[in-house]
């Protein structure tokens, strides 16, 4: 069997063609050419053609047996009956609706009440919040179909608007319990006249059109899986979909992802609780991670500056280093802050550019860490870590993760672990085992935590939570 994998990422499109017989893989990438100031808000058309245009050049002259999908949580357009869109995909980057969920987020018995139903928080990432801040500007809901980036592609491929629970699960309008679109959450924000695609299962498929045939020179009638979420496969691909597995990814943004027999619930509401395709995780996740370490090599070293040529100037020696807080795109986990603002602290004549990024690099693991004590007060500690993302590029800061967390951490063996976990989905789909010794070979390696290093980074750490505290919107503006 032949299985051609195509996700649309943040930044990239990315294709994975795999023959389960022989075990060849080849993987393709190509970032997206985005118009306009605001790469969060974009063309989902012009997304799904970019997509298209790469899948047409992985698949060339391959008999492809099974189209499985891959996207981002949290992504939101609208299209008319005939699947012509509406409005431009707001992925989860876009904070748009920030004032309201604020106004929303005054209301404490709300929040936990929508955090209790759904599994997500008050805020603005949410496409529950977008489609409501979008009727706030006067757009009109009615008969509308609310859909995301993976649906949208789902939809052009085959003419079906479904999707499945584990990338719902992501929208703040599915009931974490009930694992179906709840009406009463879509009454109180007053959406109840969008209309929201077809639930089905994550083993669901339907066939190719003609039109997307001719788009992929492929044949028409080939089964496409319903699109499984980035964050969610990843789970899948690495194998940590077993209770008590972690998955740690540090891309464009941070998450920790805990695999859990049933949906977990912070009292604190500092944790989300959403699905992957084969069951329940329990998990928090950071606007600024990548992103932030970009910026600041942009703004500190310029853009022709490699990111090997900055790694000699870090060390772990240094002490004193101004405290970097990584909200520069808002806040998700853990105080679900979207009006939060990012910058530097303590910042001091004698500091250098190698230090304040050095200070982003340790402000970005701090914020991530304080994911990690939330988790794991709710959860308990983890099995297994399993870490994966930009952060495996630098050795610094692969060190410092394990350092400042002081766990041991497995290297994902995977460089591309959400497309082979949408394979992995595709091959249980067509009744095989996900494992696979192309994907499953090889003793993942260890990075274990220096321990004299423990008490600095301890140290650290209060410091980046005191002023966490004090940097609070609402202690900000009283």
């Amino acid at each position: 069997m032949i299985i051609l994998a195509l996700e649309s990422s943040t930044t990239s499109a990315k294709t994975l063609l795999f023959d389960s017989e022989t075990g060849d893989t080849s993987v393709r990438d190509r970032r997206f050419e985005v118009s306009g100031p605001d790469a969060s808000v974009r063309d989902a058309d012009a997304i799904y053609t970019q997509l298209m245009a790469l899948g047409r050049e992985a698949a060339a002259g391959v008999k492809v047996d099974l189209i499985v999908l891959s996207g981002t949580w949290h992504g939101l357009t609208l299209v008319d009956e005939d699947l012509r869109t509406v409005t431009k995909v707001r992925e989860w980057p876009d904070t748009s609706a920030q004032d309201l969920c604020a106004r929303e987020r005054a209301n404490e018995d709300f929040t936990w009440w929508f955090y209790e139903r759904t599994g997500c928080m008050v805020n603005a990432v949410y496409p529950a919040f977008k489609l409501a801040w979008l009727q706030e500007q006067g757009l009109s809901l009615a008969g509308k179909l609310a859909l995301d980036q993976p649906t949208i592609n789902f939809a052009r491929l085959t003419g079906e608007a479904a999707t499945n629970a584990s990338l719902a699960s992501g929208t703040g309008l599915l009931g974490a319990e009930s694992l179906e679109w709840d009406a009463e959450i879509v009454n109180h924000l007053g959406i109840g006249t969008v209309r929201l695609p077809e639930l089905r299962e994550s083993t669901y498929t339907a066939p190719l059109t003609r039109d997307a045939a001719i788009l992929l020179g492929l044949t028409p009638g080939i089964p496409v899986l319903t699109p499984g979420p980035d964050g969610g496969l990843s789970q899948v691909g690495d194998r940590a979909t077993e209770p008590g597995d972690m998955t740690f990814s540090m891309g464009t943004s941070g998450a920790l992802r805990f695999a859990t027999r049933h949906p977990s619930f912070s009292q604190a509401m500092s944790t989300w609780s959403y699905r992957s395709p084969l069951g329940a995780l329990s998990g928090a996740a950071t606007s600024g991670c990548g992103n932030c370490v970009d910026w600041a090599r942009e703004r500190l070293f310029g853009l022709t500056t490699d990111y090997s040529e900055i790694e000699p100037l870090l060390s772990a020696d240094k002490t004193d280093l101004p405290v970097f807080l990584p909200f520069l795109f808002g806040e998700r986990s853990p105080g679900w802050q979207d009006q939060r603002r990012g910058g530097f602290l303590d910042l001091k004549p004698n500091h250098g550019r190698a230090d304040m990024y050095q200070g982003v690099l340790e402000g970005i693991v701090f914020s991530l860490y304080h994911c990690f004590k939330e988790l794991t007060a709710l959860n308990g500690m983890p099995r297994r870590i399993v870490l994966s993302g930009g952060v495996l590029s630098s050795p610094f800061w692969t060190q410092l993760v394990a350092d400042v967390f002081g766990t041991q951490m497995e290297v994902s063996t995977l460089q591309h672990s959400s497309v082979v976990g949408a394979a992995r989905m595709g091959l249980l789909a067509s009744g095989l085992p996900s494992a696979h010794p192309a994907f499953d070979g090889g003793t993942p390696r260890l990075v274990q935590p220096r321990t004299e290093r423990k008490t600095h980074y301890d140290g650290e750490f209060a410091r980046y939570l005191e002023h966490y505290s004090q940097t609070r919107p609402e202690a900000v503006s009283s």
